[in-house]
């Protein structure tokens, strides 16, 4: 008998959209990828169902509910993106909407995924091992854990993100393996789990200052504090899952009692907190007015596996995540305890988003869109050439242009496809540029540079080859400045005996004498206040011959800027993936923040001068 993957894949294959599919499991319905009726009720909006997965599955799935038609959609995401290679990612841990925009947390595959409301991909935010999500004003906030479970004993770190850039603006310090956070007025309260700890949780509440954003509390409260809400008065509830032995696990209101519970989820809405006890099976409701218990007539006995649950002003929303490994149900219940449908979602529904309009929001505040990418250069942060008989001249020198000037004229010539040139002059000359967001290291070449080569006439092995060496780094420490540890995507040569690398050059303006009659401006940086300055870096070998009374190059295979024409895509392109540290060692860049590109080479042709690197402009391959 086919197992129930096997009939959902040959489903797909035979593109059967209108059928449904049973498996061998039980009563088990499969449903396609297209919406399924569920019910003829209507409510305004619709509601996103974010699936876990299993983790290391890479099965994190997006599935949506239109309240509005009575269908539910499975894989919505991956029928919205068809692009996005992995999909959703591996593990999905929180999604909540905040102005126009989805955000979801993608734990294992340490990012926020950023949608718009119909889950389309408009961008990410790395961030190694993040938890949970909470929003202010114009930013995100971001709790994750740091370091592993073999090495436990290191802080983690709240985030923040400003929403217009999805950039990260600041980090703060907090306690072992922060999960769910909240704010609260002016501050931001931090449950401290210590989930890697095992026998020694945390048993704290960090409190955030957002405007210096330091801690300036620790609260104490249970052991082992994952999930945190502020009902309609602000009180904060907490739920503490103890230490799975003989500290019971319970919900502690900070400034208020202890409620002795298991507590696997918790949703407050109106003047009730839900409490999901998934150990006895049953979903409990308190007063967050005089903290009572009140009658709850929904009856979650037959569940499997309680696990997600959002109270909203309509409706009651629970899921079963079954036996964590294959299809869980969503259940809609109103509060008088009827259950008006079901359906069955993709592994571990455990995180679940109202939305108050079908793929729209109304009100929300001004938040601010993040701005739509370009794929080219929009800034240049360091110019400096060596000495060239273009230098001074492309882009033009005037007087009382500084560093600052310079770097802007760049710009003109080069972002924004603006279609000029900039020269890096003779070797180690260099221009350090990047764009308005972080290239991502995908599969294959990320970015392709611009320069100005050629094939001899009749062949690809010969022509203008003027190779510059491209460097990359990551902003780390997040001043927006490229003055972090830069790495060099190995080129071909890069291995090869002739290779220098670690030449050094110093450069003076008494030395400036490499003047040909075609070009007679002072080839010294005439912006520069020092009379000499020394480049550092990698030489290549001398690549020209003479062939028919001509200098040229070879054209090497890969990994050169400006050695192939623009019209190569490939053999103007590079992969991130190439990228080695200063011990030529491999090293892994989810993401790159800025590009150098420096003159490797180091000839002068006689009359033609010197070989220079020349860069015409840069583009992110994975920006349309």
């Amino acid at each position: 008998m086919y197992s129930r993957f096997q009939i959902l894949t040959i489903f797909l294959l035979l593109a059967l959209s209108s059928w449904l599919l049973t498996s061998c499991r039980k009563d088990e319905v499969v449903y396609p990828t297209i919406g399924t009726h569920v019910t003829d009720e209507v409510r305004e909006g619709g509601l996103y169902v974010l699936c876990e997965g299993n983790m290391g599955s890479n099965k994190a799935r997006l599935d949506y509910m239109n309240l509005h038609s009575g269908d539910y959609y499975a894989n919505w995401y991956g029928e919205q993106n068809p692009t996005q290679l992995k999909e959703l990612g591996d593990v999905g841990n929180d999604i909540q909407q905040y102005g126009s925009r989805l955000y979801a947390v993608i734990n294992c595959s340490h990012k926020v995924e950023v949608m718009d409301m119909q889950a389309r991909h408009i961008g990410q935010i790395d961030i190694p091992n993040c938890r949970y999500m909470a929003f202010k004003g114009d930013k995100l906030y971001v709790s994750a854990y740091v370091g592993s479970i073999a090495d436990p004993d290191l802080l983690g770190s709240v985030y923040e993100i400003d929403t217009a850039s999805l950039q990260i603006t600041r980090e703060v310090k907090v306690g072992h393996q922060p999960d769910e956070l909240c704010v609260r007025g002016d501050k931001l309260y931090v449950c401290n789990s210590g989930g890697y700890l095992t026998n020694r949780y945390d048993s704290t509440v960090s409190v955030i200052d957002i405007s210096t954003f330091e801690e300036i509390e620790k609260i104490h409260v249970g052991l082992n504090p994952t999930r945190i809400r502020a009902d309609e008065r602000g009180y904060l509830w907490v739920c503490c899952q103890g230490n799975y032995n003989d500290i019971q696990p319970e919900v502690v209101v900070i400034d208020g009692p202890h409620i002795q519970t298991p507590c696997a989820n918790i949703s407050i809405q109106g003047s009730t907190a839900y409490i999901l006890d998934n150990t006895n099976k049953r979903l409990r409701a308190f007063s967050t007015i005089d903290y009572t218990e009140q009658p709850q007539p929904i009856d979650i006995s037959s569940y499997e596996n309680p696990y997600g649950l959002l109270a909203t002003n309509e409706a009651l929303y629970i899921t079963d995540a079954k036996n964590y490994v294959s299809s869980g149900v969503l259940h809609c219940y109103d509060y008088a305890g009827i259950e008006h449908w079901s359906t069955y979602t993709g592994d571990i529904p455990g995180h679940l988003c109202r939305v108050t309009a079908e793929y729209d929001i109304h009100g929300g505040g001004d938040i601010p869109e993040p701005p739509a990418k370009t794929p080219y250069i929009t800034h240049v942060y360091e110019y400096l050439p060596a000495l060239g008989q273009f230098v001074n001249v492309l882009p033009e020198y005037a007087e009382g242009d500084d560093a600052e000037s310079m770097c802007r004229k760049c710009e003109q010539a080069i972002a924004n496809n603006a279609g000029g040139m900039v020269t890096l002059g003779g070797w180690g000359g260099y221009i350090t540029f990047g764009f308005d967001h972080a290239i991502v290291n995908l599969d294959g070449r990320d970015i392709q540079i611009l320069g100005n080569a050629f094939y001899m006439t009749g062949s690809t092995e010969y022509g203008s080859s003027e190779p510059g060496i491209v460097l990359v780094s990551r902003d780390d420490n997040r001043n927006g400045k490229p003055d972090d540890t830069w790495y060099e995507l190995k080129g071909c040569l890069y291995d090869d005996p002739t290779t220098d690398h670690a030449f050094s050059r110093t450069y003076t303006r008494e030395g400036d004498t490499l003047q040909n009659p075609f070009h007679k401006q002072p080839y010294y940086p005439q912006w520069l206040t020092a009379d000499a300055y020394t480049l550092q870096g990698t030489r290549l070998a001398p690549q020209t011959q003479v062939i028919s009374g001509q200098n040229v190059q070879r054209i090497l295979e890969y990994g050169y800027v400006d050695n192939k024409p623009n019209t190569d895509v490939e053999g103007t392109s590079f992969d991130i993936s190439w990228a080695v540290d200063a011990d030529g060692n491999p090293v892994s860049l989810p993401t790159i923040d800025f590009v150098r590109v420096y003159n490797a080479s180091d000839e002068i042709l006689g009359m033609t001068g010197e070989l220079s690197t020349e860069v015409a402009g840069a583009i992110d391959l994975h920006v349309q």
